[in-house]
C-alpha cells in the first residue's frame, strides 16, 4: 500500500510520515468535526492541502471547508423525486421538497459562515490604540 509508484519520487513521500498521516486522520476529523465542517472527507482535504502549500493549515482548512461545500452543492440542485411526483400530480415543488431546499440552503450559509479558526488576526482600525506591555513601558 505504502509501495511508490514507478514514476515518483519516493523521498517527496516517506512512508513513515504517510503513515503518521493516516494514523491522525480520526484526530484530525474529530477537530475539523468540532470546528463545523462534518462532511466525510473533510480530513482528506485538509491534509492534502496541507502537504501541498508547504504546511500552511489556513488554506488547509480552507480546502477542507470548500470540500464540504462541494459535497453539499447547491440547493437548488433537490428535484423532485418519484416521491415528489406522487404526491404532487403537476409536477411542481411539494412542501418537503421546498423544505429539503431551505435545509441545504441553510447548511450551506453555516458553513460559508465559519471562521478559519488558523486565519491570521484583523488589522486594527484607525484610531484603535494597543496596549502592549512596550506601549506601556513607553508611556511610563
Amino acid at each position: 500500500m505504502d509501495q511508490p509508484a514507478l514514476n515518483s519520487n519516493p523521498s517527496a513521500h516517506p512512508a513513515d510520515e504517510i503513515r503518521f498521516q493516516r494514523h491522525t486522520a480520526p484526530i484530525l476529523a474529530a477537530q475539523l468535526l468540532k470546528h463545523g465542517l462534518s462532511m466525510p472527507g473533510c480530513e482528506v482535504a485538509y491534509l492534502g492541502a496541507h502537504w501541498a502549500s508547504g504546511g500552511n493549515c489556513e488554506l488547509a482548512w480552507e480546502a477542507a471547508r470548500r470540500h464540504h461545500l462541494q459535497m453539499l452543492g447547491d440547493a437548488s440542485d433537490i428535484v423532485p423525486t418519484g416521491r415528489d411526483a406522487r404526491s404532487d400530480r403537476s409536477g411542481l415543488t411539494t412542501l418537503a421538497l421546498q423544505q429539503r431546499r431551505a435545509a441545504r440552503q441553510v447548511e450551506i450559509d453555516r458553513v460559508r459562515a465559519l471562521s478559519n479558526p488558523f486565519a491570521a488576526a484583523k488589522p486594527e482600525t484607525e484610531g484603535e490604540l494597543l496596549l502592549g506591555n512596550t506601549d506601556l513601558e513607553r508611556a511610563a
